[in-house]
Order: C-alpha cells, then sequence, then structure tokens
C-alpha cells in the first residue's frame, strides 16, 4: 500500500508487483510521498507496521534506494523521457535523460543508454511526450521592476537590459542573479559618455546616471574600456558616435573580450567600425537604399534608430541585399531585428497577436503592471488603424523587403539575437514568442527561429560557454514544452515547467508580486505622451466676466492636451508642442481672484503639470 502525501489517499494495489509500479509513477510526476508496502493486496498499512516483517522491511529499504527523493527542495532533478532539442542545431534526441546537479546540468544520455548512479536526493520528473529546450533569452529589454514573473511565465530565464541608470542595473542583477528577487537572470550594458554629451545627472540626480566611463578624443578608448571591464556586461553605444571614437571603443573592448552592440544609421559603416550586434533593422534599411530616388526619400524623412521607421524600408533594393549579407557575415556581425516592435500593428498576425497580449495584461492577478504600460502595448496595434490602403502597401512592401534580407542572411551564415524592446510596446515575456513567428514568417525554419533565442543569443554576449544550449557542464536553465516547437514554433508558448539555475521556478502570477528596486519619478518613452510643463499664461490678468483668448506656453504639448482653469475644463487648440491657445468664457471668469491654469495630457505618459496663476480682476 501507498501513501500519496499529495491527497492523503492510500492506494490499494491488486498484486504484489502493484505498489513498486505505483511508487515509481508518483516518483515521475514528481510528487512528494510517503509508502510502505504490502505483500497482499488485502492487507493494511496499519497491519504491516504490526508484523515488523524482515523481508517488508528490505523490501522498503531497497526502494528508497532505487527511487530517488521528489522534495520539493531536491538539490538534484532528473528529467526522463522527453525529446530534447538542446539548442546546438543538432537533430533533436528522444526519450532523453538530462541529469542535473546543484545549478549545472552533469550529464544527457539516451533512454536506451546505461543509466549513470543517480546522486542522492535527486527528483525524478516524468517528461514523456514532452519537449525540453534551453531557457529561452531576451537579448533586448529595458527592465522594470513589474516584469519578473511575466518572463518566467513564457520561459525567458535570462535578460539583456540596455538601457537604465546604471546603479539600478548593478543591484537589479545582484538581486536576480542570486534569487533575492524572482525573475529571470539579468545581465546588462553600459554606455560611455563621449564629449560633453548628457548622462542625466544633471536633471535627476547622481542615480541617473547610465555610464560608467567618459571619452574626450579616441586615445581614451583603452582607459574607457578598463572602466567598464568586470563592472558591465557589455558596451552599448548609440547612432551618434563618431567612427573614430566607435573604432577606438571596438578595439579595445574586443582586447578585453567585450562585446559592442549599438544603434546604427548604417549598417556597413557601423561593421567597418568593429561593431558585433546591430539594434534594430534602421541601419540595415538605411544601407540598403542606394538609388537617387529613395536617397531623396530618406532626406524627408525623420529617422530615428530604436524608432519606428516604417516607411524606410519600402526604398530597401534587394539588389545589394547579398553583397551587404556578405559583409556582415564575414564581420561576424549579428542582427537584433526587433520585428514585433516595429511591425506588429500592420502584419497578418496583428490580431492573434493583439488578443494574446490583451489576455496576459487583463489577467487579475497582472494587475500590479502600470495602466500606460497595458495602454502603450496594445495601442501600438492600431497605429495603422487609419492609413490609407496606399500608405498600407507601402509600409507591407518594406516588411516584405525586411523578411527577404534576414532570411538571406541566416541563409548565408548570419546569426539573428532576439529580443523585443520589451517596455517600448510590447508584454515582456510573450514578446518574444511572437518575435520568433515572425522569424519563421520570414522564412527562417522553427530550429532557427529558436536558436535566435538560445544559443546565438548567448553567444553575442559571450556567455556561451554558460547558457544557450543545454550541455554537460553549462548552467541548468531549460524549458518543459507541452508541444513540439519545430513543428511550430508557436509551441514554445506550451510552457509546462521552466528550470532556472537547477531549480524549478514558480511560473504562476502573483497579485503581491513584489520588487525590491521601484522606480521613481515620470517615464519618458517616444512612445509616451510627454508630461507637460508650463512656463507662461499670456495675459496673466483677465476682466471678470469677460471671454477671453489666452496663450499658453511651455513644453511637451500635445493635440489631445487639455488646459485648465482652476477645476473647469477649458476650449483648448494645440498650436504646438510649446503653445496651445486657450478660450475662456464669461462664466468661466465670473468670480473674481486668483485661479490656478494647468495642462492635463492623457496616458500613456502624460500627466497634469505644475500649476501656473491668473488673476481674473474686477470690472
Amino acid at each position: 500500500m501507498v501513501r500519496s502525501t499529495t491527497d492523503n489517499r492510500w492506494l490499494e494495489p491488486t498484486t504484489p508487483s502493484a505498489p513498486a509500479k505505483e511508487v515509481s509513477r508518483l516518483f515521475l510526476d514528481g510528487r512528494s510521498i510517503s509508502f510502505c508496502f504490502a505483500l497482499s493486496g488485502s492487507r493494511s498499512a496499519p497491519s504491516l507496521a504490526k508484523e515488523g516483517s524482515f523481508v517488508r522491511l528490505l523490501l522498503c529499504v531497497f526502494v528508497s534506494l532505487w527511487f530517488p527523493t521528489t522534495h520539493a527542495n531536491a538539490a538534484n532533478l532528473l528529467i526522463q523521457g522527453a525529446t530534447l532539442i538542446d539548442g546546438t542545431g543538432r537533430a533533436p534526441i528522444p526519450d532523453a535523460r538530462i541529469l542535473i546537479e546543484g545549478n549545472a546540468i552533469r550529464q544527457i544520455w539516451r533512454g536506451t543508454e546505461t543509466a549513470p548512479a543517480l546522486p542522492p536526493n535527486t527528483q525524478v520528473i516524468d517528461a514523456r511526450g514532452k519537449f525540453v529546450i534551453p531557457g529561452l533569452i531576451d537579448s533586448h529589454v529595458h527592465y522594470r521592476p513589474y516584469m519578473g514573473e511575466m518572463f518566467l511565465a513564457h520561459g525567458v530565464t535570462t535578460v539583456f537590459d540596455l538601457g537604465n541608470p546604471l546603479a539600478w542595473q548593478t543591484a537589479v542583477k545582484k538581486g536576480l542573479n542570486s534569487g533575492k528577487i524572482r525573475g529571470p537572470r539579468f545581465y546588462f550594458c553600459s554606455g560611455i559618455t563621449i564629449g560633453n554629451e548628457p548622462d542625466g545627472e544633471e536633471q535627476r540626480g547622481a542615480l541617473a546616471g547610465r555610464n560608467l566611463a567618459t571619452m574626450k578624443t579616441p586615445a581614451d578608448a583603452k582607459q574607457a574600456i578598463a572602466a567598464l571591464k568586470g563592472k558591465t556586461d557589455c558596451v552599448k553605444l548609440n547612432e551618434d558616435t563618431r567612427g573614430d571614437f566607435f573604432t577606438a571603443i571596438a578595439r579595445e573592448a574586443h582586447a578585453a573580450g567585450m562585446t559592442v552592440i549599438s544603434h546604427s544609421l548604417n549598417a556597413i559603416d557601423s561593421a567597418t567600425w568593429g561593431i558585433d550586434g546591430v539594434e534594430h533593422m534602421t541601419g540595415v534599411g538605411i544601407s540598403a537604399v542606394r538609388e537617387a530616388a529613395g536617397r531623396t526619400a530618406l532626406q524627408g524623412m525623420t529617422i530615428e534608430a530604436g524608432h519606428k521607421n516604417s516607411l524606410l524600408y519600402q526604398w530597401m533594393e534587394p539588389a545589394v541585399f547579398d553583397e551587404m549579407i556578405a559583409y556582415l557575415v564575414n564581420r561576424n556581425v549579428y542582427l537584433n531585428p526587433t520585428l514585433d516592435f516595429e511591425w506588429k500593428g500592420i502584419i497578418d498576425r496583428t490580431f492573434d497577436f493583439e488578443v494574446e497580449d490583451a489576455r496576459v495584461l487583463y489577467n487579475p492577478l497582472l494587475q500590479y503592471v502600470p495602466l500606460d504600460e497595458r495602454l502603450v502595448t496594445l495601442g501600438q496595434y492600431h497605429w495603422a488603424d487609419k492609413r490609407s490602403p496606399a500608405d498600407r502597401e507601402q509600409f507591407l512592401k518594406g516588411y516584405r523587403n525586411v523578411q527577404d534580407f534576414l532570411r538571406r542572411f541566416v541563409r548565408a551564415g548570419g546569426k539573428i539575437y532576439s529580443g523585443t524592446d520589451s517596455a517600448a510596446a510590447n508584454t515582456p515575456g510573450l514578446a518574444l514568442h511572437h518575435e520568433m513567428q515572425l522569424y519563421v514568417d520570414a522564412g527562417l525554419t522553427p530550429l532557427q527561429a529558436l536558436m535566435t533565442s538560445t544559443k546565438w543569443a548567448a553567444e553575442i554576449l559571450h556567455l556561451d560557454k554558460q547558457l544557450g544550449t543545454l550541455e554537460a557542464g553549462k548552467l541548468a536553465d531549460l524549458v518543459i514544452l507541452r508541444a513540439d516547437p519545430l513543428d511550430d514554433i508557436r509551441n514554445t508558448k506550451a510552457v509546462d515547467r521552466a528550470i532556472r539555475d537547477g531549480e524549478i521556478v514558480d511560473t504562476t502570477y502573483h497579485s503581491d508580486y513584489t520588487f525590491p528596486f521601484p522606480m521613481y519619478g515620470p517615464e519618458s518613452k517616444h512612445l509616451y505622451n510627454p508630461a507637460p510643463r508650463v512656463r507662461s499664461v499670456v495675459p496673466a490678468v483677465v476682466t471678470q466676466g469677460k471671454a477671453i483668448s489666452l496663450r499658453v506656453f511651455g513644453r511637451g504639448f500635445v493635440p489631445n492636451s487639455v488646459v485648465f482653469f482652476g477645476q473647469s475644463q477649458t476650449e483648448t487648440k494645440w498650436v504646438s508642442a510649446t503653445e496651445l491657445a486657450v478660450t475662456l468664457t464669461g462664466q468661466q471668469t465670473a468670480d473674481a481672484g486668483t485661479v490656478l491654469i494647468t495642462v492635463q495630457s492623457p496616458k500613456p505618459g502624460g500627466g497634469v503639470s505644475e500649476a501656473v496663476p491668473v488673476i481674473v480682476d474686477y470690472q
């Protein structure tokens, strides 16, 4: 007879051999049980204990030696029966066994091979009919306090943070990577202040600084990289970095074993200067425009790397793709396309993606996700709704060009490291699965798409000796799936369990999830409405009972900003980002006194400005 501590039931065997079979099943399901055996199905557990048979005692000891513990705090894990997709690009291994000791993979073998002796305190997970992949890596995030559970729930066990205050990143990395904060592994990149460019400290204090080093000339590169080494995981530059500075930084970074990634306004130039990873497709798109008509069109565009530049890509020239690709591949340049961020609002998957995002963002247990983030994420599915059919076709032509380039790039040996720019306009965790889907739509195989979020992602930060593939000696970060991702890449979302650092992690949501390093002050993002600021109101004195027009000056005004005269909403007309025109009625000026004027801009972002007084004088 076997007793399960999960539901307090006695399991009655029908034959002498049945108990061992039942125990095996319970252990393989990963449940914690206590047990004893009777030689006859008619005997109860108390009678077994009362008789104290030596034979029965030997049987209990024998089972305890052969069946490893399934205690929740087991030091080791054995996953058996699953099909292993190890992330190396090799063929899957059916009926695999993965032995994890502590936080590392000790050994992998097939079910047909001789099993090694299992260490004590090993929990066995029966994964028959399931699929094991490496823990997923999101290579481009701007981490926020609410994200931890969302990443884990979607099998993302590692993230690369590419832009946050340095002191905050340092503390968060210690908390997440030590397990003191529940969430994914955390690595981050830091920049270099060049010349007199701002680093955030003047406006927001020392904790806002993002860069560890400064450079006045290219000759300062060696000391700048020395300042970064050991304190950050890679170097991130921006599209405005001059070629002589970029080249010097890349040379010293590579000598120190560090990666250089950057936005780019010309991918070929960036490759020449020594870039390792290109963020977004802007630089690729510009480099692929050669003819006069396209160059002229670009001159009329406002191009910002890291922002949506959807009209750019229609001018890409497929005839130059292979030449560009050969140049990038020969220099081992990786690409981080962020397709979901750029294109999710205008493609054939828009509806499905939006429904999936909404299902997560409106989960009652995730109401700690800021309203601004939910609004901007779902709102970006509709940026093209009012575009004309001609505009939409231009956008889609550009999307097809991008797909063609990426398909050829990977076919030629190029590598993509997938990232989502999460906290920009998508759902942390889920967006990485959408990104992989878009790679398959572009022509990559499901295995190649999976490698963008595992092996190739680990390689870009030189973490491939620890992460990215499931091999003996590497850290035990993996995901068990309920369906085969090589049949359909959407199956990467079918997360059964996630294991991070050798431990089964909780992949459920909790309304009381906490994070010890909140961020303070207004959130500023290019997809948010800016926070309005009022400098002055003209005229500053109006006459009681009279209708009058005012001009409100400041900054951060948007077309749907509204001026309030005290508690009364006014008729407001947007003139520019720095001026609003206001009409006051006689009823609004009916009472003499000092009245405070404020500007309110809607979410996402936005907010209420500081108040500026206006005097309503007596007639």
